[in-house]
């Protein structure tokens, strides 16, 4: 029986439909997604995840939008989701979506992005909800409400990477210097070490969830979105180190985040991430 892949898209950015990065994952459908994920045998199925009405807020409709992911990934155990978001946060229902079905199961998370998403309200000068999803995931903030997202727990430090994150802030590098959360940011990458942070991690997971901010790669490949810098990680970097992570560890579920089509350039961040999605839809073959 062919692999059977649950693609969920969430076309939300801080509670609005379908504008700035809320605008890319319906992108990324229009364009194949699907088909990507289905190139190497996989079974696809598509939902769009949709807000209530007077979910308009930043904070109520990224939690609520927390909570209906997590139900549809509870619901659906015969399939292994793979979700276009407009924000991060996401991911957070992703996860207790998993945990919901197999509370046993140590999933770590890979977390690629330009930033460590590990601001809290007490640090955050943006007051940006979707850059404190990291911190929420891994109980260090917004703790009651993200009680309410069904299967929700805090997210193991130990089993938590963030990956080529090359845009910190003081309070986000204290956070990884205090805590053992792992940072393979670009220069380690660039030295061979994914290899040694992605074994350690294995050693105490039994899978794998994927979390692609797509601002995670250098600005000469295309400006994912407004929070973009220079000093990311090359495509082939990307795809190289998420290719190694599920050689390792079986995927449970993957996040692609954060693209926001007006600032793309000839559509290379759209094609940088229909690759990552052949390259999911590989891994839930092999896994």
């Amino acid at each position: 029986m062919p692999p059977r892949v649950r693609l969920l898209e969430v076309p939300y950015d801080s509670g609005h439909r379908g504008t700035r990065h809320g605008a890319g994952p319906g992108a990324l459908v229009s364009a194949g997604a699907a088909d990507r994920l289905a190139a190497h045998g996989a079974d696809v199925d598509h939902a769009v995840v949709e807000l209530p009405d007077g979910f308009t807020g930043e904070v109520a409709g990224g939690v609520e939008l927390m909570r209906r992911v997590a139900r549809d990934v509870a619901a659906r155990p015969d399939r292994l989701p793979v979700v276009l978001a407009g924000n991060c946060g996401v991911t957070l229902g992703v996860v207790a979506g998993l945990r919901a079905r197999a509370p046993e199961r140590r999933v770590a998370v890979l977390w690629f992005d330009a930033h460590g998403d590990l601001q809290g309200p007490s640090t955050s000068t943006s007051g940006f909800f979707d850059g404190m999803g990291l911190a929420m995931a891994t109980g260090r903030c917004w703790e009651a409400l993200a009680a309410t997202v069904p299967g929700h727990a805090a997210l193991a430090d130990e089993r938590v990477v963030v990956v080529g994150g090359h845009d910190l802030d003081a309070a986000e590098r204290d956070v990884l210097d205090a805590s053992a959360l792992r940072l393979l940011d670009v220069p380690a990458v660039r030295a061979g070490r994914a290899g040694e942070v992605l074994d350690a991690v294995a050693a105490r997971s039994d899978a794998v969830h994927v979390h692609l901010d797509l601002d995670v790669h250098d600005t000469t490949v295309a400006r994912a979105n407004s929070y973009a810098v220079p000093g990311g990680l090359t495509a082939h970097e990307v795809r190289d180190v998420v290719a190694a992570a599920v050689a390792r560890m079986p995927l449970a579920s993957a996040t692609v985040a954060s693209w926001d089509p007006a600032l793309d350039v000839e559509h290379r961040m759209r094609d940088t991430a229909l690759k990552l999605l052949e390259v999911l839809g590989r891994a839930t073959r092999e896994g």
